[in-house]
């Protein structure tokens, strides 16, 4: 799994947040493809959208609510199926992701779809610069986010200075205690330790989409104890005003062995404000 050895990392520092952006930048480039296509099998295509279609998981609408006429910023969208879910619901949306490639396949759905939403390609850790300063009502960002986050203080400080005045951030999260754990057909296997707050982890390829075993490109990630992600969005000033967690147990992850994993928490919904 890993391309170069522990060694290579033996330099890391949390604060290199550009050391691992770039790299990231050119392994999200090189799946664009395959991970559409993945998405577009799913049934999550233009005509999709264009006909008022959502896919949104339901505690998350649940806890935002109406968001029709706010500003929504989403962070890391990917090729752009919630964001053009979070559109159709008459938000105004504007999204971010460090892939070129990913932003253009969400403009052109959008286009074709008939929906309105503001695209924009860069790092998280970019935005302070590249909007301006703007705020937004609703901050979002979901599913497979915070492996890619260097330096936890500092994004949650970012994020933190999006978010308008009586403004929400919503992080809908695969759990870290998930992510720790791989079934197969021996049992589960804790792949990873808990506790391991910040270590790089290079690697290549994607386990959860056909084609992701494919990549060449090398990918570095980072694990967050979910103690460690509360009291960096506390100390950024934000207020936690919701914490839930969720059964959950991917196919892809943990195969014969999801209906076991399904008893521990899987994934969890975090709501903060301003």
């Amino acid at each position: 799994m890993l391309a170069c050895g522990e060694t290579c990392w033996d330099t890391w520092r949390m604060d290199d947040w550009d050391r691992s952006a770039e790299m990231n930048r050119r392994a999200w480039d090189e799946i664009a493809g395959p991970r559409h296509a993945w998405r577009l099998a799913q049934g999550y295509d233009a005509g999709f959208f264009a006909r008022g279609g959502v896919c949104l998981p339901d505690p998350v609408r649940d806890a935002l609510g109406n968001v029709a006429g706010k500003s929504l910023l989403h962070l890391q969208c990917a090729t752009g199926e919630e964001t053009l879910s979070w559109a159709v619901l008459g938000a105004q949306v504007t999204a971010v992701d460090i892939s070129e490639l990913q932003i253009g396949i969400a403009h052109r759905t959008a286009a074709d779809a008939g929906v309105e939403v503001e695209f924009v390609t860069a790092d998280v850790g970019e935005l302070p610069s590249v909007l301006n300063g703007r705020t937004f009502h609703v901050v979002y960002t979901a599913t497979g986010v915070l492996t890619w986050i260097p330096d936890l203080w500092r994004w949650a400080r970012i994020v933190a200075s999006l978010v308008t005045t009586e403004g929400r951030f919503m992080l809908f999260e695969e759990h870290p205690v998930a992510s720790c754990l791989w079934g197969g057909e021996d049992g589960i296997e804790v792949a990873d330790y808990y506790f391991a707050r910040g270590r790089p982890l290079p690697g290549i390829g994607w386990s959860h989409f056909p084609g992701g075993d494919d990549a060449r490109e090398e990918k570095v990630e980072f694990h967050w104890p979910l103690g460690d992600v509360v009291t960096a969005l506390v100390d950024s000033g934000l207020r936690i005003v919701r914490l839930e967690e969720f059964p959950a147990a991917p196919e892809w992850r943990f195969g014969p062995q999801r209906a076991r994993v399904a008893q521990l928490p899987g994934l969890f919904l975090l709501v903060a404000s301003r």
